[in-house]
C-alpha cells in the first residue's frame, strides 16, 4: 500500500475531511521538513510538501490540481512583532517550521525592513512576547495568538502579488501522483460544504469562528493564479540571491 506523508495542522485535515476515499493509503503525520526527505526515500509514495522544498528536490513531479492555497487573510503562519522597536536585531521562527519559512521570512525582512537577517529557531521555553517572531502551525489557533500577529500569507501574497502556495501534493512518481490527482480532483469542487468539527476540537470559539468565516479564502483544487503564485514563490529565492538556478517545475 502506498504512503501518504502529510503535515500536521488544521488546513491539512480540511484537506483530508473533503476527499472521498483514502483507504488504498497508509496516511502518516510528519513535521512538514521531513516529509520530502521520506518521498526521496520511497518510490511508492505521495506527500503534501511546503512548496520551497523544491529548491532542494527539484525532481519531484507536483500536482497541477491539488495543494494548499491561501489567497487573504487566513495562514498557516502568522508575524509577530515586538511595540515599540525601531530595530530588528533577531528574528525567530516556531512551531512546525519548514522551508517556506526560513526562506520566506528572511526574504520579507529584506523587504519590509531593508534587513539581512538569517532566522534562529526558537527554543521550546521561547516566549512570543519578548521577540520579533514568526509562529507557525495550530499554535496561532490554540492559544489565539493570530489576534495579535500579522497574516504570513497576506504580507507573501501583497509581495508576489499572487495566491500563496504553501503545500503542494508531491512525489517521486509520476504515474502514482497522476492517478491520486486524477481520481480525486473533483473532490473539492464544492468549496467546503460539511465539514467534522473533530479538526477543531482544541480551538477556542474565537479561532474557530475566525476560521470558519475566512476559510472561503482557502482552496484546496488549484486554479491558473495559483499555479502562477507557485512559479512566482520558487523564483523568488533566485532573484534574492539565495540561490543559483531557477527550478524546473514538473507538473503533473
Amino acid at each position: 500500500m502506498p504512503d501518504f506523508y502529510l503535515p500536521e495542522n488544521i488546513f491539512v485535515k480540511l484537506l483530508l475531511n473533503e476527499i472521498s476515499d483514502l483507504s488504498d493509503f497508509n496516511k502518516s503525520f510528519l513535521p512538514s521538513a521531513v516529509i520530502s526527505k521520506n518521498l526521496l526515500k520511497e518510490d511508492n509514495s505521495i506527500g503534501i510538501i511546503p512548496t520551497l522544498d523544491l529548491i532542494h528536490h527539484p525532481e519531484f513531479f507536483i500536482s497541477s490540481k491539488i495543494g494548499i492555497s491561501f489567497n487573504a487573510l487566513l495562514s498557516n503562519s502568522y508575524l509577530h512583532f515586538k511595540e515599540n522597536q525601531h530595530t530588528i536585531e533577531n528574528f525567530y521562527i516556531k512551531g512546525d517550521v519548514s522551508s517556506n519559512e526560513v526562506i520566506l521570512s528572511k526574504i520579507l525582512l529584506k523587504e519590509l525592513y531593508d534587513i539581512d537577517l538569517t532566522p534562529k529557531l526558537a527554543t521550546p521555553d521561547f516566549s512570543v512576547k519578548d521577540e520579533h517572531v514568526l509562529i507557525v502551525g495550530d499554535e496561532n489557533f490554540k492559544d489565539e495568538l493570530f489576534l495579535e500577529g500579522l497574516s504570513f500569507s497576506e504580507e507573501i501574497i501583497e509581495l508576489i502579488d499572487a495566491p500563496y502556495v504553501n503545500f503542494i501534493l508531491a512525489s517521486k512518481n509520476e504515474s502514482l501522483l497522476k492517478q491520486f490527482t486524477d481520481k480525486h480532483r473533483d473532490d473539492f469542487i464544492n468549496g467546503h460544504p460539511e465539514i467534522d468539527n473533530k479538526i477543531f476540537s482544541d480551538l477556542s470559539k474565537n479561532s474557530y469562528d475566525f476560521v470558519m468565516v475566512n476559510l472561503q479564502h482557502v482552496l484546496f483544487d488549484f486554479e491558473e493564479q495559483d499555479l502562477e503564485g507557485i512559479k512566482t514563490l520558487l523564483q523568488l529565492p533566485f532573484y534574492y540571491g539565495l540561490i543559483k538556478n531557477m527550478i524546473d517545475l514538473k507538473f503533473v
